[in-house]
């Protein structure tokens, strides 16, 4: 029961700490805002979700070499309390010209939050799925609105996540925190080192800032000569998105780096299919197939079929044609769904550091985030030719990790060898 309850904490502070970097907070004050501080706002938030990966896996590095599990729970609770008092202040005391640095704020929040679940989620299967699933399920909060039940005002709709739903995951982080206090007499447990492992760090420093760059530096490009075709440009973004995962890929330990291939061509994929309004009643079951999937993955993990489902997502964004019927959109958000779910499974990584990771790569900006709305959203104008781009350009993403998968599946061996040692076991990698 005990379980049951942390599993629900970790899913709803995963799934408030992913719609924390996927989305600028916004307040009152936006009214007011000119459209240059909105510009800036929302150019915000790819840096914010940027920040956000990097405090996330340090988060993760210190606390599980430096603190017992117990701390973990502390940690994230301090990462919600200061979330919630960035949002009490954007209410009360906010102004336009702060937008950008409350959003920064948020996003550090949001990192804290994600690394200290992470230690304690990915020690028991049970957790880690609740954060592995709370993580993805932005993919189907794709209108707030309904599901939120906000009102019809789109500065609303915005002001994202909700001050209720940060109050609710701080309640239920209290909670979990009380029960997984440490007992009086409990013997404080072993350690095998208490040396930093930089590498993760390095890893999600390279990912993010290589993405980052490469993702602004094409929508430079867009806003210099938009009636020009970008093909190239956007060839070299997707190249610079697989090469910066080969990279982290590469920095974590054994085949962990997985999880940052999937996280890239699952967001490129997800991007290029599209976030079109779904009613709120369908979240609940959407998430339900993520689960399913999740189940599918971990009794039969194959990243061949991870990158097969992704490709074949990819080339529905290709051919289907704007005006498409509901139908296919709809069973097209079940198979992302289901692949999500089987793709987090798939992944599993040996490590803390390498599934935060894998999880807070989702809210990094691709390379179709940065093209022109009217290049990505399925619910064109009638009439409206089809653009294919996004989905050329998630392929390509899709096709590059699948190469890097190949190479790592072959050079590098699943983990090292399991020590008969408790205290090893219960250690991060030091490398």
């Amino acid at each position: 029961m005990g379980n049951a309850f942390d599993a629900v904490t970790v899913f709803f502070g995963a799934a408030v700490a992913g719609v924390t970097l996927f989305l600028p907070a916004t307040f009152a004050s936006i009214r007011d805002s000119t459209p240059y501080q909105l510009a800036n706002l929302w150019n915000s938030v790819p840096r914010g979700a940027a920040i956000g990966v990097i405090v996330a896996v340090a988060v993760t590095v210190v606390v599980g070499v430096t603190a017992r599990p117990a701390t973990a729970w502390v940690v994230a609770l301090v990462g919600t309390v200061a979330q919630l008092i960035n949002h009490i202040a954007g209410h009360n005391a906010a102004s336009a010209d702060m937008l950008t640095t409350q959003n920064y704020i948020d996003a550090v929040c949001a990192g804290i939050v994600l690394g200290g679940l992470g230690v304690v989620a990915l020690r028991k299967p049970v957790l880690a799925a609740a954060f592995a699933l709370g993580g993805v399920g932005f993919f189907v909060f794709s209108d707030l609105a309904d599901f939120l039940d906000i009102d019809d005002d789109p500065f609303d709709v915005l002001e994202s996540p909700p001050s209720w739903l940060i109050v609710l995951v701080l309640a239920l982080l209290i909670v979990s925190a009380l029960r997984n206090r440490p007992r009086v007499g409990e013997p404080e447990p072993l350690r095998l080192s208490i040396e930093l492992p930089v590498a993760p760090i390095l890893a999600a420093m390279v990912l993010a800032l290589v993405i980052l760059a490469a993702t602004e530096w094409l929508q430079r490009q867009y806003i210099t000569a938009p009636a020009i075709n970008h093909a190239v440009d956007i060839g070299f973004t997707a190249a610079a998105t697989v090469c910066a995962a080969t990279a982290a890929a590469m920095l974590l330990p054994g085949r962990d780096g997985y999880g940052v291939y999937l996280a890239v061509g699952l967001t490129a994929t997800a991007d290029a299919f599209g976030y079109a309004h779904r009613p709120g009643w369908s979240v609940w079951i959407l998430l339900a197939l993520a689960a399913v999937g999740m189940l599918a993955g971990a009794r039969m993990p194959s990243a061949p079929l991870a990158v097969t489902l992704l490709a074949g997502l990819a080339v529905f964004a290709i051919i289907v044609p704007p005006e498409s019927h509901w139908i296919l959109f709809s069973a097209g958000s079940v198979v992302l769904a289901l692949t999500a779910g089987y793709c987090c499974a798939t992944a599993r990584p040996r490590h803390a550091p390498s599934g935060v990771l894998a999880i807070a790569a989702l809210y990094l900006p691709t390379v179709i985030s940065v093209l022109p709305d009217d290049n990505k959203s399925w619910q064109l104008p009638d009439g409206a030719a089809h653009d294919s781009t996004p989905g050329r350009a998630a392929l390509a993403i899709v096709l590059g990790s699948a190469v890097g998968l190949a190479v790592l599946h072959r050079f590098r061996p699943r983990g090292r060898p399991r020590s008969t040692d408790p205290a090893a076991d219960a250690a991060l990698a030091d490398i």
